[in-house]
């Protein structure tokens, strides 16, 4: 079973570092039309990640990134435990940080009721739910939530990478589209909006990640805040 968990996430590093979503701006003019937004309830990973983008294993093959993938999984199952001590809910802390954030922006928010289809966790809503009075649909998932260190010598720091569309609810048209990423990436500019990430949030390694449960969730809850606005901001 560990074996194949780690596989498991090997494979979902891949496919995380290799993501992109075509860039697609906000239209001043769409703003005219476009006062009551719903949210629908994002898509977010089962369990927070804790990741290198350069490890050491990473030179020594099939072998080394298995033995990456094993670390990983180990360090997943540690981060669910310290944001449990911590009663951090990093799902809900994403929702209410997008809705309060679009709220500034200037847009009358509302939630959808439904839940999100488990196969659609990690892309985007093939449907919408059916609301009266809803000029819009924003639809969120993030593909990465947790921590990362740029190589094996180096600080774990927060990250936070989301993707973000928002379809306009009588037509379908999609008048916004983009990724955010906060901390490292391996994307480049194109292909992304870049938060750099704070430097007062650092992490020696594993154990000062569980040392202070706390401080890490709060680590955690300030990138969130932070990507939630970059994506509001897009709309002002």
């Amino acid at each position: 079973m560990a074996v194949k968990e780690a596989l498991a996430i090997g494979l979902m590093l891949l496919l995380s570092a290799c993501s992109s979503v075509p860039s697609e701006n906000f239209e001043a003019a769409s703003r005219v039309a476009v006062r009551r937004v719903c949210l629908t309830s994002p898509g977010i990973p089962d369990r927070p990640q804790v990741t290198i983008i350069n490890p050491i294993g990473a030179g020594f093959g099939v072998l080394g990134n298995l033995i990456e993938a094993h670390r990983a999984s180990g360090a997943q199952q540690e981060m669910q435990a310290v944001l449990a001590k911590a009663n951090y809910d990093y799902g809900s802390a994403l929702t209410d940080s997008v809705f309060l954030a679009m709220g500034k922006a200037g847009f009358t928010m509302v939630r959808s009721p439904d839940s999100r289809p488990e196969k659609e966790r990690e892309r985007f809503l093939t449907n919408y739910p059916q609301m009266k009075r809803v000029d819009a649909y924003l639809d969120v998932y993030a593909d990465y939530v947790g921590f990362q260190a740029l190589q094996s010598s180096e600080d774990y720091r927060p990250h936070l990478e989301i993707s973000a569309r928002l379809v306009d609810a009588h037509s379908g048209r999609i008048l916004f589209q983009d990724r955010i990423v906060y901390g490292f990436s391996v994307a480049t500019d194109e292909d992304a909006v870049l938060v750099r990430a704070e430097d007062n949030y650092r992490f020696r390694d594993r154990a000062a990640l569980q040392a202070n449960p706390l401080v890490t969730a709060r680590a955690l809850q300030n990138a969130i805040e932070a990507v939630a606005w970059e994506l509001a901001k897009q709309f002002m």
